[in-house]
């Protein structure tokens, strides 16, 4: 054996156990965003039909057929979990609007098409809806609790800011009533449509269909337009018969 065969830089630059290491930490990288992702949508439908305090840990890590310690590892605790759900859903339903207002049209129209992609963001992810229209079971106190809830809060915050800003623009442009105040009716509509779609998960005979929300969604569109849209922006189909 030659000393250029047997140096140390000839024998680093052949394929060995770095080359080997680097792909299983690849691997292993891959393996955790699986568990992570199994993890949530387990935790989602769990979610869904049991409340908050009934769900338990160890019944999660069952079904998604990981360790107890891998939930506590990737999300803290409990809550960790649940809010990280709630700041997806939060995640998604941006992306919804986002569309919305990108859409062709005035910014009243897209004020209007808001409400139709919130009736999308409901039947593609029920569960997701589900965690961001109601109240938080969560009362903790722990810094990762406060960190996530209040990073949550500032996303909607900003959401709602969006959803607002449109509302001014049409008002700008004089598709609204210049006397009308952006940030209430931006709440306003949220909590309108929110509350309708939230029809949905009602077990009485206030209960609505999917196909009964939109139809309701629809009405409410006409009622809404007739009274924010200045004459002149107003369909045909808005405007109230004459009695």
């Amino acid at each position: 054996m030659t000393a250029e065969q047997s140096s140390p830089a000839s024998r680093s630059s052949l394929p060995g156990p770095v080359a080997d290491g680097s792909d299983s930490g690849g691997r292993a990288a891959r393996r955790r965003a699986r568990n992570r992702e199994r993890l949530l949508a387990v935790a989602e439908e769990a979610f869904r039909h049991a409340s908050y305090r009934d769900v338990r840990v160890e019944d999660l890590a069952e079904a998604a057929d990981v360790a107890v310690g891998t939930i506590y590892g990737y999300f803290g605790n409990k809550e960790g979990l649940y809010l990280t759900l709630v700041e997806r859903a939060v995640t998604q339903f941006a992306g919804y609007l986002k569309q919305a207002f990108s859409e062709q049209g005035s910014p009243l129209e897209q004020v209007m098409a808001a409400g139709e992609h919130y009736l999308r963001f409901h039947l593609e992810h029920p569960g997701s809806f589900q965690l961001l229209s109601g109240q938080s079971p969560i009362d903790g106190t722990s810094p990762l609790t406060h960190e996530l809830r209040d990073r949550i809060g500032g996303q909607i915050e900003e959401i709602l800011a969006g959803f607002q800003g449109r509302i001014q623009a049409a008002i700008d442009a004089g598709e609204m009533p210049t006397d009308l105040d952006a940030r209430l009716a931006a709440r306003f509509l949220w909590g309108a449509w929110n509350g309708v779609v939230a029809l949905g998960l009602r077990g009485d005979l206030m209960r609505l269909s999917d196909d009964e929300i939109a139809a309701c969604l629809r009405q409410g569109r006409r009622i809404v337009r007739s009274g924010l849209a200045v004459a002149g922006h107003q369909r045909p189909s808005d405007k109230t018969p004459a009695s």
